[in-house]
């Protein structure tokens, strides 16, 4: 049975074989994306992990799989990242708030929603992973302070499901929260990627100016 016709028979009947199904197919795409969204806020006991993980199955679930079997019609190709992005959102959102509360006790390392981009499969504490994952962060960074206003976190969504998910822009038109058209999330797409490949060119330009000037200086101090 594909995904779409499994979670057409949940939306549709109380099948617990299907229900069942549903669970087995995605609880562990669903715990790794909680998971390492956690990972990269540096929080998260097992009890708040699977409340997490609860929390998510709602959401999906809720009127009978509405929001999950509209898009599943429409976008049946992408129908795992779609569940991957709605699991690491909740988790990004519980540790947000977690973060606010605890401002100034401690710093948590800041991250965006986790989409298991196609890189992890990497070796874990490969180099290749370990620049992966500082040109992630450096990404995020410049992704925070480019996008601004009411539509930020909308906007940073659409920025990482097209380019770690490979989400096509119709299909993140589709999903229920953007409330954009395709046209829409294309201008946000080209404008984000601009704003952040400037702004993270500029921020290692000054990094490396100090650098630059200290060897600028050595052949007088031999003097």
């Amino acid at each position: 049975m594909s995904a779409e016709e499994l979670i057409r028979v949940c939306a549709e009947s109380n099948d617990n074989a299907a229900w069942d199904e549903f669970v087995s197919r995605f609880h562990r795409p669903i715990a790794l994306s909680i998971l390492r969204t956690a990972y990269r806020w540096g929080a998260g006991t097992q009890q708040v992990l699977d409340d997490l993980i609860q929390e998510t199955y709602l959401k999906l679930c809720a009127n009978r799989c509405r929001m999950l079997h509209e898009f599943a019609l429409q976008h049946p190709e992408a129908i795992l990242p779609y569940i991957k992005t709605i699991a690491a959102n909740i988790a990004h959102d519980h540790f947000k708030a977690m973060h606010s509360q605890k401002r100034g006790k401690g710093e948590i390392a800041q991250s965006l929603e986790d989409f298991e981009p196609e890189g992890s499969k990497a070796k874990q504490g490969s180099q290749e992973l370990i620049e992966r994952e500082v040109l992630l962060r450096e990404v995020d960074h410049a992704l925070e302070a480019c996008s601004q206003g009411e539509d930020q976190q909308r906007d940073r969504l659409i920025f990482w499901l097209h380019y770690q998910q490979g989400m096509s822009a119709s299909a993140i038109a589709a999903l229920p929260t953007i409330d954009l058209t395709s046209k829409g999330v294309e201008s946000v797409i080209y404008r984000l990627t601009r704003l952040v490949r400037d702004r993270i060119l500029q921020l290692r330009a000054e990094s490396q100016a100090p650098l630059q000037q200290e060897k600028g200086l050595r052949p007088a101090e031999s003097y």
